[in-house]
């Protein structure tokens, strides 16, 4: 009696079982590069750089509410085509010649911006806008040493003014 043995030719790539251990390999790497690239090309880095230190500072920050409190100050901000025009009421003894306006998104630091005002009287000012935006923003309004802060949240694009006051933390 002769025993015969059958032995498979088919070429490697005919075989089932080198993509039934191999398509999970193949799938992942395909779908850890997909991920990895739009990791990259949508990075929009931390939220607030300096984190650490606003976190060692919040008793300033309270301090500072606090002060623009005691002062009464309210700052009405409108925002027309590419100028904003504030008004700022309180009890300051002078106004000062310039301030400030810090617009910051929520989620992306990089979108960030400052708008610097000139004092025209009483307690009117006038900026440029730099740029167009648009969605949720925080604006922030610093005293000229940095000694009070205003602070406000607005939709944008807007009709009405947006009012800032302190924080009543």
């Amino acid at each position: 009696m002769k025993l015969t043995q059958t032995s498979s030719t088919s070429p490697w790539y005919k075989e089932p079982w080198f993509f039934l251990a191999f398509t999970p390999a193949a799938l992942g790497v395909v779908f850890g590069l997909t991920i990895l690239t739009i990791g990259l090309n949508t990075f929009d880095g931390t939220v607030h750089e300096d984190y650490y230190k606003e976190g060692r500072a919040i008793n300033q920050s309270f301090d500072r509410d606090r002060h623009a409190r005691e002062l009464n100050l309210l700052a009405s901000l409108q925002f027309a085509q590419d100028q904003l025009h504030m008004d700022l009421s309180g009890q300051l003894s002078v106004f000062p010649d310039q301030l400030v306006v810090l617009m910051e998104n929520p989620t992306r630091a990089a979108m960030d911006f400052e708008i610097p005002l000139q004092h025209l009287r009483g307690g009117r000012y006038v900026g440029n806008l730099p740029q167009s935006f648009a969605n949720e923003w925080d604006i922030k309004i610093y005293g000229p040493e940095r000694e009070w802060r205003i602070y406000g949240r607005g939709s944008f694009p807007r009709e009405t003014p947006v009012v800032l006051s302190p924080s009543r933390r």
